[in-house]
């Protein structure tokens, strides 16, 4: 656990890191700082973050710079941070206009993701005991096929409340991934039905996904001799067949911090910050790509703004 000062210094050194390109060194925080503490003390300070793994000295400075590991501590901090002013957004926006908002906002490539689940292809669905501690789902999609799916289950169901449980389930076949605990029937509550919704829900909705990305232009600015390989790794990204299942890999429960190191070491120099949002009733998510040393202050203001209103 970091000391608040510790926890400072962190942030001043990835902010300045950000902003200047260049290592950071005691004298260069003491210069541009009121740290009110001594030069002995911030080199101890920063040996101890250093020793944490969060910051790292470069072969050609006495500087140190963020590691991936203070990176994302740097991001999970943020997410605390409630001094942020909102930009309005307007809650009909689609998904390609919040991408080009958040891409000219931010100077980063911007994807946007909707999500679509089909659940109009399946026809009926039936539950049937297969043992007492197993049921079988059968699927009957609207094509014809049949699909037939073992699911384990500890708490033996009368019939009625199979019944009740199979008929539930197909009078609410499109609304079931959408509903929460709290809309469930005072009947159909009684029954242990979230284990099993969480398991029909993945074995019969497929999803679809459609990416929109805006700000292409934006990774020339980002050229230079450190991160020259970023650029061209992001470019064969967005053009590969990849992005779409590393989209739907991404933490889709609050905003995160990616390396492009933890998908695929030719990544390396790539970040990617994602989070979850819903436009019209639209599940989705939107991520900025961008260097590993990116203005994540100004990254993460943005999508926490789409984040809190969407």
């Amino acid at each position: 656990m970091l000391t608040d000062r510790q926890l400072h210094l962190l942030n001043v050194i990835v902010e300045d890191f950000v902003d200047s390109g260049t290592p950071i060194g005691s004298k260069a925080l003491l210069d541009s700082h009121q740290l009110n503490v001594s030069a002995a003390t911030i080199r101890a300070e920063m040996k101890k973050l250093e020793e944490f793994g969060l910051i790292e000295k470069t072969h050609s400075s006495s500087g140190r710079m963020p590691s991936e590991a203070g990176y994302k501590f740097y991001v999970e901090t943020l997410q605390n941070d409630d001094r942020f002013t909102e930009k309005q957004f307007d809650h009909q926006i689609d998904f390609q206009s919040l991408a080009r908002a958040i891409a000219n906002e931010t100077h980063y490539l911007s994807v946007a993701a909707s999500l679509v689940t089909d659940s109009e292809a399946i026809s009926q669905i039936h539950l049937t005991y297969l043992t007492p501690t197993k049921l079988v789902l059968i699927i009957v999609y609207k094509n014809g096929q049949v699909e037939h799916q073992q699911i384990s289950w500890q708490v033996r169901l009368t019939r009625q409340e199979l019944e009740r449980l199979n008929n539930y389930l197909n009078e609410n076949l499109v609304r079931l991934s959408e509903m929460g605990p709290g809309e469930l029937p005072q009947n159909i509550k009684q029954l242990p039905l979230s284990y099993l919704k969480r398991e029909i829900v993945k074995k019969t909705q497929s999803t679809k996904q459609s990416l929109y990305f805006e700000g292409r232009e934006y990774l020339y600015d980002m050229m230079g001799p450190d991160n020259l390989n970023a650029v061209k790794e992001t470019l064969k990204l967005i053009e590969s067949n990849h992005i779409d299942t590393l989209i739907q890999k991404l933490n889709d429960e609050k905003l995160f911090l990616t390396h492009g190191s933890e998908i695929d070491p030719v990544l390396n120099g790539i970040s990617i910050v994602s989070a979850p949002l819903k436009v019209k009733h639209q599940q989705g998510k939107i991520a900025v790509i961008g260097p590993t040393n990116m203005s994540y202050k100004k990254v993460f203001h943005h999508l926490m703004n789409v984040y809190r209103q969407l």
